[in-house]
């Protein structure tokens, strides 16, 4: 999941689908640009402080999320380009459906105006698509009630 915007600051959401599921941190970069495109960053070692809260109740995210100040993120796997770019789309789908109480059609009126989309990650058998939406294009909506 190499995507340059997993940084201090930001919340990553993943889905455990498993009882007793181990987290791993993999391999750390000082700079990584859009697609990493060799398997290669500028790589590191790393210091890490973090917490780890499991959502109970929730349904789980069908895709890795990230939470910035200003923007939501899915992150999409594939073993092609447009298979990541579906599993991102309908990653922020669900979050918008889940959080935002959109309908299917309001979500896709939202992201039909307003996704962006980058290219996390070429290399290896697996291709990575992050679906992003700025924040300030859902400020006259309220999440959902919990």
């Amino acid at each position: 999941m190499d995507f340059n915007e997993v940084v201090e600051g930001n919340t990553v959401f993943l889905p455990v689908s498993q009882p007793g599921a181990l987290l791993y941190l993999g391999d750390a970069h000082a700079a990584q640009g859009d697609g990493e495109t060799s398997q290669y960053a500028l790589e590191t070692s790393m210091d890490v402080e973090f917490t780890v809260d499991v959502a109970r109740g929730k349904a789980p995210p069908s895709t890795p999320r990230v939470e910035s100040p200003t923007h939501l993120m899915a992150l999409g796997q594939g073993g092609s380009l447009d298979d990541a770019l579906r599993s991102a789309t309908q990653g922020l789908t669900q979050w918008l459906e889940q959080e935002y109480g959109l309908t299917l059609s309001e979500s896709a009126q939202v992201l039909g105006s307003s996704v962006q989309y980058v290219v996390a990650n070429l290399a290896g058998r697996s291709v990575g698509v992050v679906a992003k939406l700025e924040k300030a294009r859902l400020a006259p909506l309220r999440p959902a009630a919990k």
